[in-house]
């Protein structure tokens, strides 16, 4: 289901929804707009974590790093990290800051007991690190439903993706 027709209260918002948002693509925009409208407007509670913005800063980093000096950004970084950061961090602090301003947007923290969680989502769903973290996240906070592109996340059997462009394969 995409994700402006969630219909439960309650869902958690991985990184690519917040970066087609923050570098508008035009295709999807009008999703992720009615998306975030109805989280603004109360109907529906979005989580994400710290992490999320973590991984939405470095993202969106490498994309400004690119616009700005039209080259590879991570050989940019490389050469000259703090001056690169220092050019393009600025406005990246101020979009995520009013991300996480919106209202009805909860910020969740990642802590030292997501740990094992996170050790045992790696083995049991196959999944990378970061993407296990997110759900043990979720598990704490006793979500079952994700805004992402992201198809990992259909290996989790008791989570229901909400997709963008993405479409979840048909469960056989």
């Amino acid at each position: 289901m995409k994700p402006d027709k969630v219909i439960r209260d309650k869902v958690y918002v991985d990184i690519n929804v917040f970066y087609m948002y923050l570098r508008p693509d035009p295709v999807h925009l009008s999703t992720i707009r009615a998306f975030l409208g109805r989280m603004v407007q109360g109907e529906i509670g979005v989580y994400t974590s710290v992490l999320t913005m973590d991984e939405l800063f470095y993202r969106l980093l490498l994309a400004r790093v690119k616009d700005v000096y039209g080259r590879n950004p991570l050989n940019v970084l490389r050469e000259d990290m703090s001056g690169a950061i220092a050019r393009c961090g600025p406005e990246i602090k101020v979009a995520l800051r009013r991300l996480v301003g919106l209202p009805h947007l909860q910020l969740a923290a990642v802590v030292e007991d997501d740990f094992p969680q996170m050790l045992a989502n790696i083995t049991v769903f196959g999944l990378l690190p970061r993407d296990a973290l997110h759900v043990t996240v979720m598990q704490r906070l006793g979500l079952s439903e994700i805004a992402t592109d992201d198809a990992d996340f259909d290996r989790v059997t008791w989570l229901q993706r909400h997709w963008v462009f993405n479409v979840p394969a048909p469960v056989p």
